[in-house]
């Protein structure tokens, strides 16, 4: 029963992590606060995103009850590339929280086996810092003019946690079973993402602690592992 109850729940968070990707902000260029590159320095300035102009406020001019609109720094960015233009990026730090599902691990040699590929089900919560930064540029269509883009990468490192399973036969409990099984296990450990626009994908660094009373007989219980990640974002 609580086998099944964990599998609901974590069904339930990809379904949700799936509705909130297509909404979610942190893959576009909105309003918000931002590192803005100001006379060789970054400040943090509060941005408002428009079609052909953005404005940018310090916090002491928005502070009151009346918005002090004559400091606001414009950056032209129209739809056609203008001839001074030399490109604008903009940086903002948020704390993340994902679903991700890893793909694989890769286990090291351990008493005798060799190193291991293991693709079984694997879900789990991540909480890390993460970075974002808003390149805005021009490409050239085929048109042959120079179109406006933006362009994004986000990058975080943090920890999760989460449960999946794994293979448990006589041979990696040293003949301590004379049956095979998929048992359930807890991960946890530490990732290392990357995001170029909705795609996040990142290496994880774990262990798996399997939950029943064959813990102790199974050779890859609370061994180190690599492995490779997709993530959905959930804020």
């Amino acid at each position: 029963m609580k086998i099944f109850s964990w599998v609901i729940a974590i069904s339930f968070v990809l379904f949700t992590s799936c509705e909130s990707l297509k909404e979610s902000s942190k893959y576009q260029f909105v309003e918000g606060y931002y590192k803005v590159p100001l006379k060789g320095k970054k400040e943090k300035l509060y941005v408002l995103t428009g079609s052909d102009t953005i404005k940018a406020y310090s916090k002491k001019d928005i502070d009151g009850i009346k918005i002090d609109t004559s400091h606001a720094f414009l950056f032209a960015f129209p739809s056609v590339k203008p001839k001074d233009f030399q490109g604008f990026t903009f940086t903002r730090n948020t704390f993340d929280f994902d679903v991700l599902t890893v793909l694989f691990k890769y286990r090291f040699p351990v008493k005798g086996f060799p190193p291991q590929l293991n693709a079984s089900f694997n879900g789990a919560i991540y909480i890390g810092y993460r970075t974002d930064v808003y390149k805005l540029s021009y490409h050239t269509t085929p048109l042959h003019y120079m179109k406006r883009s933006i362009t994004h990468i986000g990058y975080s490192v943090g920890v999760f946690s989460g449960f999946g399973t794994a293979r448990i036969d006589e041979y990696d409990t040293e003949g301590a079973l004379s049956y095979e099984y998929d048992g359930l296990v807890n991960l946890t450990g530490v990732a290392v993402i990357a995001a170029i626009d909705k795609l996040t994908a990142g290496l994880t660094f774990g262990v798996d602690h399997l939950l029943d009373k064959n813990s102790a007989v199974w050779i890859n219980n609370a061994k180190p592992w690599i492995g490779l990640s997709l993530g959905l974002n959930l804020n």
